[in-house]
């Protein structure tokens, strides 16, 4: 009888950690939306991760805006604008490469 027990216990453990896992998983999807990964959370955890992915198409993404900058390894400053080498550095003979660089903003 004992033996019955631990496999039920062990079924349990596994679906549970994967109903946390895929609760998650639409949580982090639901971050990149308008509705937030907090409530999606919340959502798939009480109700079903099916019911929160069905909350999370309904809403529309957030509004992102990639930015690229130009840095200069050598003084440190940062460009808009695509150069090759940095221009401030250039000025005083020396030909320092710039690292590109993206960031995403809300």
């Amino acid at each position: 009888m004992n033996f019955f027990n631990q496999i039920d216990f062990d079924y349990l453990l596994i679906l549970s950690t994967a109903y946390l896992f895929v609760s998650a998983s639409v949580a982090r999807y639901g971050s990149m939306r308008e509705v937030g990964g907090r409530k999606t959370l919340l959502i798939s955890l009480f109700l079903t991760p099916v019911s929160g992915l069905i909350y999370v198409l309904g809403s529309q993404p957030k509004d992102t805006l990639k930015i690229t900058h130009y840095r200069c390894p050598e003084c440190g400053l940062e460009y808009t604008d695509g150069h090759l080498h940095c221009p401030s550095c250039k000025k005083e003979g020396k030909k320092i490469r710039l690292i590109k660089f993206s960031m995403r903003t809300y």
